[in-house]
């Protein structure tokens, strides 16, 4: 499941940790899943000025960085160190942009330099480690989108007549065809701009999973549809007959094959689950964003185990959609709850619900809390942004000695910070709330 690996949101990573505690059955048939993107296809047929013009745009309305493009004699000399010319889409978007930073929640769009320096990277870590032809890194491959370091969508240049694009994770060295080209690929996140399926929530990108899949699905051949729709009966049928520690499991497969259809089929499972398998159903409900889960992880937050009301909380936070009053309501009880992480994940739900409602007693609770848990209420309230919250703020920030401990903490979930780090919080919570 390779896709599982470069979705970048809390929630799938820490599917993926989950996941690995468990001893799955040897018996245990997957679902089959295959890849929805025919690399034998040819690409869209990208209209780039109206595209470019579009997705700048959405840039600026993102407050997305861009880099300044590159002429044709600067193209010229850094495509001499690849091992293939550029097709004409990617070098005009290089003089479009050199590098977009967040060109999608997941992927950074490298500047062209970049793209040259890691590819030979990739070549000198190949010579020195001995690896042949096939091993590695493809040698056909260009790093063009990046995240982390290690979670790549690299453009196959073998043929200039055909160039798809693929992920590529440096730990599992499987490529995994996403997009049939470039002009693929550039109609694809245009439309998830326009759609609202990208968009910035507070400091980062977010993604929704479902909305750009729908997206997806317009840009598809038929046959791809057809693969697509079959995935999703393979994984109905595994969702529906799958038990014990293999359906948690199955469920991850559901951020390869993002369909609201798995929402009933995940809300029925919830019946007499225990609490690890509710705690892989909110995982998935939480991943794939859609509203139609909110009921029912509402539900969670009064149920007696401290996991299942620690991952519904965090599961509403990861929705978009405005919360209920008794929504809030029983997030703002569960601030009290005997377990810190349950409060912990309530203060991020009423945080990405912008809940106004909620300042009265997030104060309350900064008065009383330790600086790991006073953290999380900060950066909350500045999120949220009612300016009732600034006297607290400012009266925090004056407590701090002139001379403050450098010393650097690893921290947990809700661990103390440094002091240094404690006061920097304030610092930039304070600052904010002059930008509104």
């Amino acid at each position: 499941m390779q896709f599982l690996r470069i979705v970048v949101s809390s929630i799938a990573t820490l599917f993926l940790l989950l996941g690995c505690e468990k001893n799955i059955d040897i018996n245990f048939d997957p679902p089959d899943i295959k890849p929805r993107v025919d690399v034998k296809l040819p690409d869209a047929d990208a209209d780039l000025p109206n595209i470019f013009s579009r997705l700048d745009i959405q840039f600026s309305k993102n407050k997305i960085q861009v880099i300044p493009p590159l002429d044709d004699q600067e193209i010229d000399t850094l495509e001499q160190q690849l091992p293939c010319k550029l097709p004409p889409i990617l070098r005009a978007m290089y003089r479009w942009h050199n590098g977009i930073v967040d060109f999608t929640p997941t992927y950074e769009f490298q500047a062209l330099d970049k793209v040259v320096e890691e590819y030979k990277f990739f070549k000198r870590f190949h010579k020195e480690n001995g690896l042949k032809e096939g091993e590695g890194w493809p040698a056909h491959f260009l790093p063009i989108l990046q995240f982390n370091g290690k979670m790549y969508v690299a453009l196959d240049c073998k043929d200039q007549d055909h160039t798809p694009l693929f992920s590529y994770f440096i730990e599992d060295g499987t490529p995994q065809a996403m997009y049939r080209g470039p002009g693929h690929l550039l109609q694809v996140i245009l439309g998830s701009y326009e759609t609202g399926a990208y968009k910035r929530e507070f400091d980062l990108m977010d993604r929704d999973p479902i909305a750009e899949d729908k997206v997806f699905r317009q840009y598809a051949f038929a046959s791809e549809l057809k693969t697509m729709e079959r995935n999703w009966v393979a994984l109905e049928k595994s969702l529906t007959t799958t038990q014990g520690d293999n359906f948690n499991s199955v469920t991850g497969y559901l951020f390869e094959v993002p369909d609201e259809r798995g929402i009933p089929i995940l809300v029925d499972q919830l019946r007499d689950a225990d609490a690890e398998k509710i705690v892989h159903i909110c995982l998935a409900l939480g991943g794939l964003k859609s509203e139609k889960a909110r009921p029912a992880l509402y539900d969670l937050l009064k149920h007696k185990s401290s996991r299942a009301r620690n991952f519904s909380a965090s599961a509403l936070s990861e929705l978009r959609g405005p919360q209920s009053q008794a929504e809030t309501d029983t997030l703002l009880r569960l601030l009290e709850d005997s377990d810190k992480l349950v409060q912990l994940s309530a203060i991020e739900a009423l945080r990405h619900a912008k809940s106004y409602r909620a300042i009265d007693t997030l104060i309350d609770k900064l008065h009383r809390s330790r600086p790991g848990m006073q953290v999380y209420i900060i950066d909350t309230l500045a999120d949220i942004g009612d300016r009732r919250a600034l006297p607290a703020l400012k009266e925090l920030q004056a407590s701090f000695p002139a001379k403050l401990d450098n010393t650097r903490y690893g921290r947990t979930r809700g661990g103390d910070p440094s002091p240094t780090d404690f006061k920097s919080s304030v610092d930039e919570a304070i600052r904010r709330f002059g930008q509104y």
